[in-house]
Formats: C-alpha cells, sequence, structure tokens
C-alpha cells in the first residue's frame, strides 16, 4: 500500500500587510526616496501642528475645554494628532502615514462642518481663532501625505529586496 504524501496546509499571504509596512526604502531612485521622505516628514510636522493648535485652542483660558462636547474632542484631537504625528515621523510606514491622512481629513472636515452648519450644538465663525490656519495645515499636511502614500503603495515603486513580510526577494 502507498502513502500518499501529506500536504502541508498553504501559508495564506496578505500582499496588502506587505504593502502597508512599506516605507521608503522601497523606492528605488534615490531622489524619489528622499523627495518621498521629505513629504512625510513635513506632513508629520502639519499633523504635529494641528494637535499643537487643538491643545493650544483647548488649554485657554476661555478655551474650548469649557464647550460641552465639543472640549472633550479638542483634547482628543490634540493628543491624536501629536501621538500620529510622532510615530509617522518615526516609522515613516504607509499604515501610519494613512493614519495621519485620515486624522487630518477627518479634522478638516468637521471644521467646515462645525463652521458651515453646526456641530453637537455648536457653531463656529471662520473668524475664530486659528480656524483658518487649522484648516491650511490639515490640507497641506494631508495633499503630502497622500502624495507620499501614492508612491509607497505603488507596486513599481520598489526595488529588489527581502519583504517586510515573507522575507523573499520582490520581483521587478
Amino acid at each position: 500500500m502507498r502513502s500518499r504524501p501529506t500536504r502541508q496546509p498553504a501559508v495564506r499571504r496578505l500582499p496588502w500587510a506587505a504593502t502597508l509596512l512599506r516605507g521608503p526604502s522601497v523606492i528605488a531612485s534615490p531622489a524619489w526616496r528622499a523627495a518621498i521622505t521629505a513629504a512625510i516628514l513635513a506632513g508629520a510636522v502639519c499633523t504635529v501642528g494641528s494637535g499643537v493648535i487643538h491643545l493650544y485652542l483647548w488649554g485657554e483660558s476661555n478655551g474650548y475645554r469649557a464647550i460641552p462636547n465639543i472640549g472633550p474632542l479638542f483634547l482628543a484631537q490634540a493628543i491624536s494628532a501629536i501621538a500620529i504625528g510622532v510615530l509617522t515621523a518615526a516609522a515613516r510606514r504607509l499604515a501610519v502615514v494613512l493614519a495621519a491622512v485620515g486624522l487630518l481629513a477627518a479634522t478638516a472636515v468637521g471644521l467646515v462642518i462645525t463652521i458651515e452648519v453646526g456641530l453637537l450644538g455648536f457653531r463656529e465663525t471662520w473668524s475664530a481663532p486659528y480656524a483658518s490656519t487649522s484648516l491650511y495645515d490639515e490640507i497641506a499636511g494631508a495633499v503630502l501625505l497622500l502624495i507620499a502614500a501614492g508612491a509607497l503603495a505603488r507596486p513599481r515603486a520598489t526595488r529588489p529586496g527581502p519583504s517586510p513580510v515573507s522575507g523573499q526577494v520582490a520581483r521587478t
């Protein structure tokens, strides 16, 4: 009687996980890699800047902390933006870059909604301190980080080297 060879269960590969772990090192061109790294760092500075603005506005003597519902949101945004901005600069990985983009976009949309229609019973104006500055900062940071995310996510942007997930050499 012949015994059948046992099959090893197929290892489930998650290509999206490897993509989310990409950093600027996967970009072949040194000039393009430097430009994308600079965009990530500039976007991280904008993310931290947004957090600092919100923390400042929350902490003022007549600040946003006194406004029900909005005060805690300002503090949460400040802490989140500072933490994600620092992590973005330190890690420079696609997943963290996308998290920073999401935070900046959500903050900008929240500001516009609060000004145009109101949010949670509170309505802001464009003349509020740092409203325009915050919006420009968030849009600039999101655009820079989206450009970097696009470069990191592109399959053509990779160069041969071991994958951070599988350890296999990428094909170009």
